[in-house]
């Protein structure tokens, strides 16, 4: 081989391989829980795999499952919350699940150290800040604490911290990545945060998911996706100041440089639980807990094998 052919062999490779592209929905504004991807773009490891990632900005009510199955010619991929994926494909939606970028949802509730809430036992009495269509999850925690729904108040709510500072409410749901944080900024050491997990729900979150006809006809493709998002994840937690930048530059509203590191921070025992690679292989054990909490919950009439949902291998 020539020393010009040597030089131009990687150059001839990159321009084939750039014709793969893999459009990516994100499942909310640009925010630290998409640092991973942010970093797999900016560090170019799409582009060693051959790959050109488009991320297309959130939008209420875009549909994107049916934009997805309308475009099979073109390699795409979504996030979703655990739950809320338990929910599409409750209705028929046959998403296939390719990994999961948190290992335990970030979703929770938030209050103050006074109203002394450690758990949903401590709901009673108290008026509770619900997201809408998560109140089953609610009521859910609810029973499995024995209280019963007229022993708390429901109030249909968005992330207003506010609230809780005014004492207009006495927990609120929200994210240990966003709002607690927000919250913490606030009151200092005075804010608490209960994990869905410990009250009973451990759910994945932030699910790559795609449809069975994309992974039929995009297998390779997206199993380069995942191993460079993999690379992204890793780089972004072990390099914080290039990430939060990376981040600062993708949002719509000004950046908090402090918030963003605070939340990468809250971020990495959700993408690499003690100190795992993230995108670790999905549990069978654990999507089996899920899907009968969410029979429970009224999500699912029934469990489905999570074979038929989880595209690769599945760990016990």
């Amino acid at each position: 081989m020539t020393r010009l052919l040597r030089l131009l062999l990687p150059l001839m490779l990159a321009s084939v391989l750039r014709a793969e592209s893999v459009t990516v929905y994100p499942d909310w504004f640009p925010g630290a829980q998409f640092s991973g991807l942010y970093a797999a773009i900016d560090q170019g490891f799409y582009r060693e795999q051959g790959i050109e990632v488009q991320l297309v900005p959130f939008a209420f009510g875009q549909k994107t499952a049916a934009r997805i199955e309308a475009t099979p010619e073109q390699c795409a991929v979504a996030a979703i919350e655990g739950y809320i994926f338990l929910q599409a494909r409750a209705r028929g939606t046959p998403w296939k699940v390719l990994a999961a970028m948190f290992q335990e949802s970030p979703a929770g509730y938030l209050s103050l150290a006074a109203t002394g809430i450690r758990g949903a036992a401590d709901f009673r009495g108290r008026r509770i800040g619900v997201h809408h269509h998560a109140d089953p999850l609610y009521r859910w925690f609810l029973a499995r604490a024995g209280v019963k729904e007229s022993e708390a108040t429901l109030v249909f709510t968005g992330d207003d911290i506010d609230a809780l500072v005014r004492g207009d409410l006495h927990a609120l749901q929200g994210y240990s990545i966003e709002e607690y944080i927000r919250l913490q900024s606030r009151v200092g050491a005075a804010a608490r945060f209960v994990s869905f997990r410990t009250l009973g729900f451990d759910s994945y979150s932030e699910l790559l998911v795609t449809s069975p006809a994309q992974v039929q006809r995009h297998g390779a493709t997206l199993e380069r996706f995942l191993e460079a998002t993999r690379r992204g994840w890793r780089h972004a937690l072990a390099h914080p100041d290039s990430t939060v930048q990376s981040v600062a530059r993708r949002m719509d509203t000004p950046p908090d440089p402090a918030h963003l590191r605070a939340s990468l921070s809250a971020l990495a025992p959700l993408v690499s639980p003690a100190g795992a690679a993230p995108l670790a292989p999905l549990s069978r054990a654990k999507w089996n807990r899920m899907q009968e909490a969410a029979i429970a919950m009224g999500f699912l009439e029934k469990p489905e094998p999570p074979e038929d949902f989880v595209h690769g291998s599945l760990a016990p």
